[in-house]
């Protein structure tokens, strides 16, 4: 395998900056048609803004924060331009993300030294196409894996190339916070001290698998720099169909939401495990009288969580103008990508509900109370030791 890995950071805030340059250096967040947090600036993120948050929580977050709708038509017709411009060079291409994706340079370099002009002049091109401000960062490697994490720590208008022989030395010192594995693994293997994909990569093989499931046992094989996955163009990736028939017909969004999920739930599945998730998805509705309407659901990030999948396609199906019972539907997955790593914040999305304590409590059922937050009690008492207690996050609190 011979892959490049080519990165414009921030891809969709950089267009929304240049058509509205005051908004550079400023803390900027974009709104999907969800209402959610589709993509942030760097300044939004070091306040703790985070993409899944709704308007509100990311202005509790950051009340300086410019909130602004994202222009999917816009942004879509400069993605096409970007992969466009990988493609003629004739080599497959495969999308990441908005401002990201893989080619396959097996036929034309199989070193470094063979990769370097290459590269260099795939950089050039994209800067003429986008401007110097999405200049790219690239990564070359063997795996597709290890040239992402390349071109992540690649700054915008460099690259990254690494060869075989030196992929454990690169990686090892590495985050985990590359690999996208879900956030509550994430979350775990922090707590264990594991920071590190040299940390993960030495982890017994089989208690990775026991814990984090296939998924987990797959980045680990990252970790080691093992990814022998092809580079699949997308223009030729087959869409997966799913058929859902409704006997009797039915009327209730809520039924059919149900009914449609209980289809798709085993390929999202299949997804997760393969460390995927859906980018684009259409939904094609047949009603009894004979009408049709189709729904069209793109994602900013690949998705192969239900909970927010759910939640685009409740609104959707709740703001259709039903015609009649519904009869059929078909659920096509049009694009798939692979997922992008978590970002975790320092505030909890939901405030009525963390995750880090459910996580904690379920962790703490089995192994007992290990984990403990500070709680002021007497702020002035004259002894230290009895100025705060420890609450253990499963059930009671220990005075210390």
């Amino acid at each position: 395998m011979s892959v490049l890995s080519c990165r414009v950071p921030d891809f969709l805030i950089g267009l929304a900056q240049r058509q509205k340059p005051q908004w550079r250096g400023q803390p900027l967040a974009l709104l999907g048609a969800d209402e959610r947090i589709s993509a942030i600036s760097p300044e939004a993120r070091q306040s703790g803004v985070a993409l899944q948050m709704s308007a509100r929580q990311a202005q509790m977050r950051c009340p300086e924060v410019i909130l602004a709708p994202l222009d999917h038509t816009a942004c879509q017709a400069e993605q096409s331009a970007f992969v466009g411009t990988l493609a003629e060079c004739g080599l497959p291409v495969q999308v990441q993300t908005w401002g990201a994706a893989y080619v396959d340079l097996r036929e034309v370099a199989s070193t470094a030294r063979d990769a370097q002009p290459i590269c260099a002049e795939m950089g050039k091109q994209i800067r003429r196409l986008l401007g110097e401000p999405f200049a790219p960062a690239l990564g070359w490697d063997t795996g597709k894996f290890t040239a992402r994490a390349a071109s992540s720590c690649a700054r915008p208008g460099h690259m990254r190339l690494v060869e075989r022989s030196d992929e454990e030395r690169f990686l090892n010192p590495l985050s985990i916070m590359l690999l996208p594995l879900p956030e509550p693994a994430v979350l775990q293997l922090k707590w264990l001290g594991i920071t590190t994909l040299g940390q993960f990569a030495r982890l017994p093989t089989t208690a990775v698998w026991q814990r984090f499931g296939k998924a987990g046992k797959l980045a680990q094989r990252w970790a080691l720099g093992r990814d022998d996955r092809p580079v699949i163009p997308t223009a030729q990736a087959a869409p997966t169909s799913i058929a859902v028939d409704f006997d009797p017909p039915m009327a209730l969004h809520s039924q059919v939401l149900e009914a449609t999920f209980a289809a798709l739930r085993p390929e999202l599945s299949r997804l997760a495990d393969r460390l995927q998730g859906l980018r684009h998805l259409q939904l094609d509705l047949r009603f009894v009288e004979g009408s049709t309407r189709v729904i069209d659901c793109a994602f900013v990030e690949p998705m192969s969580e239900e909970k927010h999948l759910r939640a685009m396609v409740s609104h959707q199906l709740q703001i259709l103008e039903w015609a009649a019972e519904l009869e059929t539907l078909r659920v096509t997955l049009l694009e798939i990508g692979e997922l992008v790593p978590h970002q975790l914040t320092l505030f909890e999305i939901d405030e009525a509900r963390s995750s880090l304590k459910e996580l904690a409590r379920k962790l703490s059922n089995r192994n007992g109370e290990l984990f403990f937050q500070a709680r002021l009690t007497d702020e002035r008492h004259a002894l230290p030791e009895r100025r705060a207690v420890f609450d253990a996050l499963s059930a009671r609190s220990v005075n210390v």
